[in-house]
């Protein structure tokens, strides 16, 4: 049915004038980090005073003579080698922006968003769209319109933005401020640059904006009967048939149009699941095959490519063997990126138990993972042993260092191994079981390539290899 909201939120504004509540954003700002803004003030320098700051911005905020400045413009890299704006609020604007925020977001949640909208929310996030999306397969709606909207947050209008925003805030005092930091523009090369679109990405409050505007095109979608996942400005929209999705996308073309954005072309297809793949947060969901006759055919998710070439990239940069450092050291620098990126796989595994936990049946199959897992663990051992040595390493002593700088060396000095931390998290793999697994797998490897050696009349323990052995455990650590 078409929502007619039956909410209004008014005297948003007097619920920010109190200085406990200023300064519990302050503490969410600081938890966020973050640099500082345009007038140079930071986080720490602000927090010096945090006592006598608050009280004088509380004081503008009644007297009304807040005014919020413009953001800092910076630029990150992005995984396919440009690069994304971000606009970087004063720490001031930031507390109001939070203030804010802490108003908002509550009211919204409960009487205003979709729950197929799972971006930048509380409770919800990746696990929850990886959720929608394998309910959706599972259940048959295998025609899947994937979509990206072109320069999204650059690019909402500001004058619809506060038109939808009136529709459920009559404080006309915060949408004055809101449209204040959307007119604010930005600080660049020392030049003031204003904009007549976009929020900036980096402002507290942007993500809750553009959840807003989009709700818009969620309704509508709800509206139409058409199942659907929203992470921000990435969506994708699920159809039994081809016909049913072909009128899914004309849809959504026109709401867009509607809300003055538009699809990025080059991101957006139509996908037959049955024959072809699509990548969804970092995810690549592999199409239904047939294994083996007689058996119910599955799908297969993995970490997209690019998310495993990052791994890689971020191990590369944070093991750089011109660094002389201890091994504590080492293994102190690369054990957050393991833990960060397998905590972030192991969501796919998370999000299949818990729609079990609903009677959903999984056709889902994650076992590539180990594989991957298991050459990522074998490229981090490597990049350490060259790291290790501090006289002149290169590839070549590496290798010789196999023997005695093995896994059970990497764990006992506190090293994560991936697979390990992946399937613990899964189904409760113990380290050791993990070390016995490891053992047996290297003693079978062993044989093999002995047997391999005595089939073609050759000696595997060669007088050369007996040598290189032995240096590797002679050689000082």
């Amino acid at each position: 049915m078409n929502q007619e909201w039956k909410f209004k939120l008014h005297s948003v504004n007097g619920q920010l004038l109190f200085d406990r509540k200023l300064t519990q954003s302050f503490e969410q700002v600081k938890a966020n980090k973050g640099v500082g803004g345009i007038d140079g003030e930071t986080i720490e320098s602000y927090e010096v005073n945090l006592h006598d700051n608050i009280m004088a911005l509380l004081e503008k905020l009644k007297t009304k003579t807040y005014q919020p400045q413009p953001v800092k413009r910076v630029y990150i890299p992005k995984k396919n080698g440009k690069k994304r704006p971000l606009g970087i609020p004063t720490i001031e604007d930031r507390i109001v922006q939070q203030s804010v925020v802490n108003v908002l977001q509550p009211k919204f949640e409960d009487l205003l968003f979709h729950n197929w909208s799972v971006g930048y929310r509380p409770n919800r996030g990746v696990k929850r769209a990886l959720q929608i999306i394998l309910w959706n397969i599972e259940q048959g709606y295998n025609y899947i319109f994937d979509c990206d909207i072109k320069g999204f947050f650059d690019n909402i209008p500001h004058k619809k933005l506060i038109k939808v925003l009136r529709k459920y805030v009559s404080d006309r005092t915060v949408l004055n401020m809101i449209n204040q930091w959307l007119k604010a523009g930005y600080m660049e090369e020392g030049k003031l640059l204003k904009s007549e679109s976009g929020t900036p990405q980096g402002g507290v409050i942007s993500p809750l904006l553009a959840n807003v505007y989009l709700n818009e095109l969620d309704w509508e979608w709800d509206l139409h009967g058409i199942r659907f996942v929203r992470y921000a400005d990435d969506f994708l929209l699920f159809a039994k048939s081809k016909e049913d999705i072909k009128k899914a996308a004309l849809l959504t073309k026109k709401k867009l149009k509607e809300l003055e954005l538009e699809i990025a072309k080059e991101k957006t297809k139509i996908v037959d699941f049955k024959h072809d793949d699509f990548d969804f947060l970092g995810f690549t969901f592999h199409h239904w095959r047939q294994w083996k006759e007689n058996k119910e055919p599955t799908f297969l998710v993995t970490p997209k490519e690019e998310s495993i070439k990052d791994f890689r990239l971020k191990i590369k940069e944070k093991t750089r063997k011109t660094l002389t450092l201890s091994k504590e050291e080492w293994i102190n620098r690369v054990n957050p990126i393991i833990r960060g990126k397998v905590n972030y796989y192991v969501t796919i595994i998370e999000a299949i138990k818990e729609n079990q936990s609903y009677g959903q049946k999984s056709h889902c199959v994650t076992r590539r993972m180990r594989r991957i897992l298991l050459a990522l663990d074998g490229y981090i051992r490597k990049r350490l042993r060259v790291a290790f040595i501090h006289h002149h390493p290169s590839q070549k002593k590496e290798q010789k260092m196999r023997y005695k700088w093995n896994i059970a060396y990497f764990v006992a000095i506190n090293l994560i191994p991936s697979y390990w931390l992946y399937l613990n998290k899964a189904v409760g793999y113990s380290l050791e079981s993990y070390l016995s697994d490891m053992t047996k797998k290297s003693k079978r490897k062993t044989r093999n390539a002995i047997r391999r050696a005595k089939a073609k009349g050759e000696e595997y323990f060669t007088p050369h290899r007996l040598q290189k052995m032995q240096n590797a455990w002679n050689a000082s650590s």
